[in-house]
């Protein structure tokens, strides 16, 4: 394998390891950081899609498989993530 081959698989499992991260704590977070952390994984979902579309053709069998791979998986994890409810907000501290 090339080592432009490896840098590429390497991009494309770094990404997918971001989105993933960031989908982990989905349902942990209150609302505003589950809206971050959504849009942020979508961000790199589109991004992943984009350079499976720009390299149309030119992938080897290995770097097709790894990112028809790492899209299906974050897809499904975000749709996921969209139907799970936000986590409720922390009660404020009490008070001695």
């Amino acid at each position: 394998m090339a080592d432009d081959d490896l840098a590429f698989l390497n991009l494309i499992l770094l990404l997918g390891t971001m989105a993933s991260r960031r989908l982990d704590g989905v349902a942990r977070a209150g609302t505003d950081e589950r809206n971050e952390r959504l849009h942020a994984s979508r961000g790199t979902i589109d991004m992943l899609t984009s350079l499976k579309k720009r390299t149309t053709g030119r992938l080897s069998p290995e770097e097709e498989r790894v990112i028809d791979s790492v899209l299906r998986d974050l897809q499904a994890r975000y749709v996921r993530a969209l139907a799970s409810p936000a986590a409720p907000a922390a009660p404020p501290p009490a008070r001695p």
